[in-house]
């Protein structure tokens, strides 16, 4: 799986499940527009073991945006519990594609209005993900 196949994996993976997908690198997460929404950071490169043919780790940073400004203290948990939920059923869809070796590492981090100028919130999920190149 190279870095554009891991990108559309992504994108499918997101998109199924209601949000509107972006790549886009850290610094500029503030131009997100459509909320709720996914936007990977460029993956990065972290090992590449063979040549021809091997493996490949990448690095993963995906964020899960939504729409928090009017919400109630309970509504923004449940919110933020489902965006979790929707991460990890995420990278444990892409974990069971076939040039997906493994997802390793997976943490996920809750934050409200960090990201954006639209009084969201999101969880952010880091991760390394090998693939058979």
């Amino acid at each position: 799986m190279n870095r554009a196949q891991l990108e559309s994996a992504l994108r499918v993976l997101s998109q199924s499940r209601g949000y509107s997908f972006e790549i886009l690198p850290a610094q500029r997460l503030a131009e997100v527009k459509r909320l709720p929404a996914v936007v990977l950071e460029p993956p990065t490169v972290a090992l590449v073991e063979g040549r021809g043919h091997g493996r490949i780790s990448y690095n993963v940073t995906l964020h899960i945006l939504s729409l928090a400004a009017k919400l109630s203290a309970e509504q923004r948990s449940n919110i933020l519990e489902r965006m979790e939920s929707d991460l990890l059923d995420i990278f444990t869809d892409l974990s069971q594609d076939e040039g997906v070796i493994a997802v390793e590492g997976l943490g996920i981090t809750p934050r409200e209005f960090a990201l954006t100028t639209h009084g969201e919130i999101s969880q952010t999920a880091r991760t390394k993900v090998i693939s058979y190149f």
